[in-house]
């Protein structure tokens, strides 16, 4: 590929790419019509990803356009596509997130397959009414808490989208409701998107907003001994650099990470789920409260998911701390590649662990989160990312967005 960059007095840089190989499936174009703005972080952020990219119609994406998408995105690691003529059709939400990995053929969720869930009119749709499938396209899912816009994608009249609450997952006590209709909000969980058990995690994340909710910004709360918080756009996902948090680790701590293993939980979200959740949401709390492992739906000793602390960008070679801690059953630590490997089971040391390499980086001037606008797409490097939804005020209206993410053909190995 040929890459040839100038860069203009409001830093916009265009930039001209010849693929050396068409992309399968997609028209073909000499050259790309993007330009890419990098987002303008406060002075107090320590945030140094993010950029808006511009001139690019995602309904009629071709190979170049693509390839400089891919080498953006592998750069920036969030990408936010302005200025689209009309909404995303879930059929190029889907070809543009499965474009990064051309050796995945299953086409799956990845989370695996989806429940029946309603009929109307004769169609069948699945998932569940917090993540409903869009019959269309069945792995673009709909995200967010409200009404759906009459008609959507054949969905059922009044079909409602059932959004996060911390109360049913976080430990008590949790915010009065009359504080969180007044703007009071908390992240609900750290993570980056993956099963945890067998299905490899997605490369990328693909959000389409399609309602975002209107009022004043929220105040997210940490809810520490300091009183740590931040205002964000309301149903903004906030965001987080596994580079960021890896640098952010003292020299002996960084050296373990660089040569250890986390062990998940098979059917991790399942395990977790009668349990409670952190009040920052970064792990479980320790209560003896997870389902047992002998009562978890049927899982095989060779899925189990074992992957490295830190992983690699293929592109730029940038290593991230790329960790998920509510998932955490079991560690593998060595602090040097030829050294004595010591096995940490029990789950109070476990999540001890966890939160001394995730704490650091969960800071205000760490977090990113975009201010969401209607028909914005927000393309994420789900293995270089953290990233969290909060809460918003039910009075400022449905959050109604499409995600899409497909499980990778291979599990990260560093």
């Amino acid at each position: 590929m040929v890459i040839t960059a100038t860069v203009t007095e409001d830093e916009v840089t265009r930039i001209r790419i010849t693929p050396q190989k068409h992309q399968i499936g997609l028209p073909h174009a000499e050259a790309t019509t993007g330009r890419i703005v990098p987002i303008a972080h406060d002075e107090s952020s320590r945030v140094d990803f993010g950029a808006e990219v511009y001139g690019i119609d995602l309904n009629e994406f071709t190979d170049a356009d693509f390839e400089f998408i891919s080498d953006a995105l592998h750069k920036h690691k969030l990408l936010v596509f302005k200025e689209q003529r009309e909404m995303l059709k879930p059929q190029q939400q889907y070809r543009l997130t499965s474009s990064f990995d051309p050796e995945e053929t299953t086409g799956g969720f990845a989370h695996g397959h989806d429940p029946y869930l309603t009929s109307h009119n004769g169609v069948d749709f699945y998932g569940t009414t917090k993540r409903p499938a869009l019959p269309d396209q069945p792995q673009v899912h709909i995200l967010g808490r409200g009404l759906l816009p009459e008609g959507h994608f054949g969905f059922p009249p009044g079909f409602e989208v059932q959004g996060i609450d911390h109360e049913e997952f976080h430990l008590p006590p949790h915010i009065p409701m009359e504080e969180r209709e007044a703007g009071a909000s908390r992240f609900y969980q750290w993570h980056f998107d993956g099963s945890l058990y067998n299905i490899p995690p997605p490369r990328v994340g693909c959000l389409l907003a399609v309602r975002i909710p209107k009022g004043p910004d929220v105040t997210v709360r940490w809810e520490d001994e300091v009183g740590t918080k931040m205002k964000m756009a309301p149903g903004a996902t906030a965001m987080i650099a596994g580079s960021r948090a890896l640098a952010l680790l003292d020299e002996e701590t960084r050296q373990v990470v660089f040569n250890s293993r986390i062990k998940y939980a098979p059917h991790a979200f399942v395990w977790m789920s009668t349990a409670h959740s952190s009040k920052l949401g970064h792990l479980i709390e320790t209560e003896g409260l997870e389902k047992p492992l002998d009562k978890l739906p049927k899982w095989e000793k060779s899925k189990v998911c074992v992957y490295p602390m830190v992983w690699t960008n293929p592109k730029t070679g940038e290593k991230s701390l790329q960790v998920h801690g509510q998932g955490a059953l079991k560690l593998y630590l060595k602090n040097r590649p030829d050294g004595e490997e010591t096995v940490v089971e029990d789950l109070a040391e476990v999540r001890a662990f966890m939160d001394r390499i995730m704490r650091p980086v969960l800071r205000p001037e760490n977090i990113y989160a975009h201010p969401h606008q209607e028909q914005d797409v927000i393309l994420w490097y789900n293995r270089a990312l953290w990233h969290s939804i909060t809460e918003f005020p039910k009075s400022y209206g449905p959050r109604v967005v499409h995600q899409c993410n497909v499980a990778a053909s291979d599990h990260p190995t560093g």
